[in-house]
Parts: C-alpha cells; sequence; structure tokens
C-alpha cells in the first residue's frame, strides 16, 4: 500500500512523534511511506533544528522513508533549502496533490 502522512507541527511536538511512528509503524510493515512536511513541521530540515525527531527522521530516511518538504513553507520560515544531512525531495501544492492522488491512504497528522 502508497501511503503519505501530511504533517504540518513543528519536530518537538507530539503531533511530530506520533507522526513518525505512524511512518515507522507502516515502513515495518512493508509499505511505501511519504511523509509530508508543510507549516511549521518544515523546521524538521532548518540548519539549528535539534531534536530526538530530527535523529529519528534521519533513521526513517535510512529505511525508505520519502520526505518532502513544502518549498513555500519553508522559505517563509527562512529555510532556503533542506539541510544536506537529509535526503529531502522539494515540493510544491501542484506535487502534494498529485501524491494525495496516486496514494492509497491519506494520514493527516496536522
Amino acid at each position: 500500500m502508497k501511503i503519505v502522512i501530511l504533517v504540518k507541527s513543528g519536530p518537538c511536538t507530539d503531533e511530530a512523534d506520533r507522526a513518525l511512528q505512524t511512518a515507522a509503524d507502516m515502513l515495518a510493515q512493508g509499505h511505501s511511506v511519504s511523509l509530508y512536511l508543510l507549516q511549521e513541521a518544515v523546521r524538521f530540515c532548518g540548519p539549528h533544528t535539534k531534536c530526538s525527531n530530527c535523529m529519528e527522521l534521519r533513521e526513517l530516511i535510512e529505511k525508505n522513508l520519502e520526505v518532502r518538504i513544502l518549498i513555500s513553507d519553508a522559505k517563509l520560515r527562512g529555510i532556503d533549502e533542506p539541510s544536506t544531512e537529509h535526503q529531502i525531495l522539494l515540493g510544491s501544492y501542484e506535487s502534494l496533490i498529485d501524491l494525495m492522488e496516486s496514494c492509497d491512504q491519506v494520514i493527516g497528522i496536522l
């Protein structure tokens, strides 16, 4: 199953914890999972963000979690490019809609 998880809460929140745990569980079950970072969640990619969830995100990326960042939200928060230590794909509203239409399930952890 192809699943996309939408996250808008910052990296050090209960919602981010829940999103990463959901992604980890779905990956463990063999699903293809994309995490789409919106609004404050784009701070996962900031150069100075340090919290346990950032480490967990890196581990999930190594387990084939696809992560996309809404570039317009990142730019509004002063993040011109995602941190190079992450493998993050840049996205737009159009790519978000395309991804949602191509997935079997969309989960919003907002």
